[in-house]
């Protein structure tokens, strides 16, 4: 059987609509905190990321690699699928793994990727709730094109796929590693687990509102796919345990636009980063 793109988005957007079932019916989107904006924002965020920044990306590194690199299409096709997969997923990913260091890091690229930290709790929607900026300059999507025109066509939707169930599993409201730690028998495989592939404990503490309740790693544990990266880089931080108040810690809602569109639209509240 050979994935394709329609089936390999099917199977996600599947994924996508089970666990925001399961969210909603645990009561998660009953809160107050999700405003009608917030939800401006979440169904926004998902069209610029699936419908216009992914395939411009796409597109644009396509045709420079076909235009100056020809000689090189297909040149990987003879790698063995399973080698195919793992080359792709650990190259994607750790590009992703920098760039969401980097936007942590420099004011200008925090602001771009700030509308994915003002969500008010974890939610599978987070997991496209990016800026145009932050997604028109995704180093990943790139690397993604390389990889696909190099050969790694089947491999890289295969590896997709599971960063997807990793990536909207992590985002989640639904803790499912939580049980899974108490568990006697199983804390020898959680252990490796956790330090594998990001989990619910690992990236809520990324979403977390701060630092302070020893819980909380703002500036840390910046793994989508793989959790190895922050082990190895040295900004993981494991815990098993959930922080409480999740978002920013000083935040002044502004208009899904703004946060969005950023520098496009400014917010006119002087208190926000999106001000200047």
């Amino acid at each position: 059987m050979r994935f394709t793109d329609s089936f390999i988005y099917y199977e996600i957007l599947t994924l996508f609509f089970v666990i925001s079932a399961a969210e909603f019916f645990t009561g998660l989107y009953k809160s107050d905190k999700w405003s009608k904006n917030e939800w401006y924002i979440n169904f926004a965020g998902l069209f610029l990321s699936s419908t216009i920044t992914r395939p411009i990306s796409f597109l644009l590194s396509a045709y420079v690699l076909n235009y100056f690199f020809p000689q090189y299409y297909n040149a990987f096709e003879y790698v063995p699928l399973w080698a195919g997969i793992i080359i792709t997923c650990l190259l994607e990913d750790f590009t992703q793994y920098w760039w969401h260091r980097a936007a942590h890091t420099y004011t200008w690229l925090w602001k771009a990727h700030r509308v994915h930290h003002t969500a008010p709790e974890m939610s599978v929607f987070l997991a496209g709730r990016n800026s145009w900026l932050y997604l028109l300059l995704f180093p990943s999507r790139i690397v993604s094109t390389v990889l696909i025109f190099l050969g790694f066509g089947q491999a890289f939707l295969i590896g997709y796929f599971f960063k997807a169930i990793i990536g909207i599993s992590a985002h989640s409201s639904i803790k499912w590693d939580k049980p899974l730690y108490k568990i006697k028998w199983l804390h020898p495989v959680m252990w490796v687990v956790e330090r594998t592939i990001s989990t619910p404990a690992t990236h809520h503490a990324h979403h977390a509102a701060t630092d302070a309740d020893g819980i909380g790693v703002v500036n840390g544990n910046y793994g989508n796919m793989f959790f190895i990266w922050d082990m190895i880089f040295g900004t993981a931080k494991i815990t098993r345990e959930f922080s409480e108040h999740i978002g920013l810690e000083d935040y002044h809602e502004e208009p899904w636009f703004v946060q969005l569109g950023y520098p496009f639209f400014k917010s006119k509240d002087e208190r926000s980063e999106l001000s200047h």
